[in-house]
């Protein structure tokens, strides 16, 4: 082959791979059911005890901060779809664009309201360590910048005792104690999460109990190393030790991974960067900068449930969230870069270091028990995990949105009773929290709404005048926008032909007048399968905001059922084009 044909050849490889890929895009129409979605993700099914895994996370952070990065630029298909607009969509939603309950997920408070009390107690199974009785000892941590260890109450349960750094109190253990909370009203599994107050006397060190200490020497551990350990720890005016006291996890088989499915568990049937509620996490984690969202701070573990053993996968370990870093406060750029970032290694390389990022003009923090948590350089969009991610990384805008209805779902009150969690001594930082918090929730609403028509939560009922369908609108119900001068339209269509379009309007609600309904029974026939398409109705309806063009649609799917009492046409679907 003549060498002056080779760049005619590869572009003409390149273009033809672009249309294919092309006429390839778009999600395929939801599988629609006449008794509507499912709602329950058959993932807990009995399966034989996994052994534990240990996976090499050193190496895993190195792959995926380097390695994998370069992949995802040398991924032409993914490029393609990235160009496009056309992500690969989560595979794990049901036919109304939710996530099931699962094994890794429970529909909480962005479906099922929790008033603020429920959200403030959070995961509640023993109520913390009993404090009327001696604590034994049997795990103490003298390595690493935090002391540490696992201790016994008089009622035999197990649980991780961490600290706060000595100057800052506080930081630490409600950093903690509220990340449990607000992950768990999200929806996640998570550690019972007590903040408590103990006096040192209360510890009894477990006979005969080992360790290997600084020195790398294998030996008893006596009061001594205990009194070392307490020695790094800040203590209460009045001799109490104020802790973070996490239930101990039972039957542990490693962490899980936030890429593939792991092979000894018959239940995991969907890669993992493929869970919208591992994907969403990059929307729900903002709120509060979990930016240490990495394979380790994540569980497996083999429980049992009505007869049935299976794994359960847990988040864990929430001391790195909103201002603090566990041993210390947040530097401004966590959460807005990856401990190494390539991307911004290469931004900065072009620009030869004349690019100025935001967080490099941070003011200092003003509350040591809060540490550096704000909203005014806060990008819903610019957020950051310490370590690259798969399952964030693969996120659509509709997985963005999942995430945003949950945390928008999160009203001033609910906000309060997390804060309220954290138990600060200083009411004016704990009413900085909540300020803080309510703006980079808004903000998150803003971003994300307006990628993905906001429109939700639709009713169907039928009448003597015919059909009306209800629907809310998100940024209207949260105030994000005016429910003056937005206007709503719809166009009905069945067998892909267009039935009806209503001139616009500010109601929300669609009407479907009795009269079309009955052209709609004539046409499916009393003896048609249900299995045809005839029996599916589609009804896309857009909004538009002030002088702004019409939106996308979101997609409904009615079936059609005659003989119904409750409603001619039942919901079965619905999708928010992206």
């Amino acid at each position: 082959m003549r060498r002056r044909h080779l760049p005619f050849l590869l572009g003409t490889i390149a273009a033809l791979s672009l249309m294919a890929l092309a006429a390839g895009c778009g999600a395929p129409r939801p599988q629609l059911r006449p008794e509507g979605p499912y709602w329950i993700d058959a993932d807990t099914r009995d399966i034989p005890e996994p052994a534990g895994a240990d996976p090499r996370l050193a190496w895993q952070t190195i792959d995926r901060t380097v390695f994998n990065q370069l992949e995802q630029y040398a991924d032409i298909e993914r490029d393609v779809r990235i160009i496009l607009g056309d992500r690969e969509e989560a595979w794990n939603i049901n036919a109304v664009d939710e996530v099931p309950d699962c094994s890794w997920f429970t529909n909480r408070h962005g479906l099922h309201r929790m008033s603020p009390d429920e959200i403030r107690r959070g995961v509640s199974l023993t109520g913390g360590p009993d404090t009327t009785g001696p604590w034994t000892l049997f795990r103490p941590k003298v390595g690493g910048k935090t002391p540490g260890f696992r201790v016994e109450d008089p009622r035999g349960k197990q649980y991780i005792i961490k600290f706060d750094p000595v100057d800052n109190p506080e930081l630490a253990t409600a950093a903690g104690a509220m990340g449990a909370r607000y992950f768990h009203a999200a929806g996640y599994n998570v550690p019972e999460e007590t903040i408590v107050f103990w006096r040192p006397e209360q510890l009894r060190i477990r006979d005969g109990l080992a360790f290997t200490d600084r020195s790398g020497i294998r030996r008893p551990f006596t009061s001594q190393d205990l009194q070392d350990i307490l020695k790094r720890v800040r203590r209460e005016p009045d001799g109490r030790i104020r802790s973070l006291a996490s239930l101990a996890l039972p039957n542990v088989k490693g962490p899980f991974s936030y890429t593939g499915t792991r092979a000894d568990d018959p239940n995991d049937w969907c890669r993992h960067e493929h869970r919208r509620e591992l994907r969403g996490l990059y929307v729900i984690a903002s709120l509060i900068n979990h930016y240490d969202l990495k394979d380790q701070n994540s569980l497996d573990c083999y429980v049992e449930e009505d007869g049935r053993c299976f794994l359960r996968h847990y988040l864990i370990d929430f001391g790195s969230t909103f201002g603090s870093n566990g041993d210390r406060p947040k530097e401004p750029l966590v959460g807005y870069a990856n401990g190494f970032d390539l991307r911004d290694a290469i931004v900065s390389m072009v620009t030869l270091g004349l690019w100025t990022w935001p967080w490099e003009k941070a003011r200092p923090y003003e509350y040591p028990s809060i540490g550096y948590f704000e909203s005014q350089i806060f990008r819903p969009h610019k957020f950051d995990a310490v370590v690259p991610n798969p399952a964030l990384e693969n996120m659509t805008s509709r997985d963005a949105y999942w995430g945003a209805k949950i945390v928008m779902a999160f009203r001033d009150d609910d906000i309060r009773a997390i804060v309220d969690a954290g138990q600060y001594s200083d009411a004016a930082a704990a009413d900085y929290l909540l300020r803080t918090l309510i703006e980079r929730r808004d903000k998150i609403g803003r971003h994300w709404f307006a990628k993905v028509n906001p429109l939700d939560n639709f009713m169907v009922t039928d009448g003597s005048q015919g059909l009306l369908i209800a629907f809310d609108d998100l940024a209207v119900k949260y105030d994000l926008e005016s429910s003056h001068g937005t206007r709503y339209r719809h166009f009905l269509y069945h067998n892909g032909k267009r039935l009806a379009q209503p001139t616009p309007g500010t109601e929300r609600v669609i009407r479907v007048p009795d009269s079309l309904l009955q052209v709609i029974s004539s046409r499916v026939g009393a003896a048609e399968e249900p299995e045809s398409g005839n029996h599916l109705v589609r009804i896309d309806i857009q909004s538009k905001r002030g002088d702004q063009g019409w939106s996308k649609p979101v997609r409904l799917w009615l079936w059609h059922q005659p003989e119904a009492s409750d409603a001619r046409l039942r919901l079965v679907g619905v999708e928010h084009i992206d």
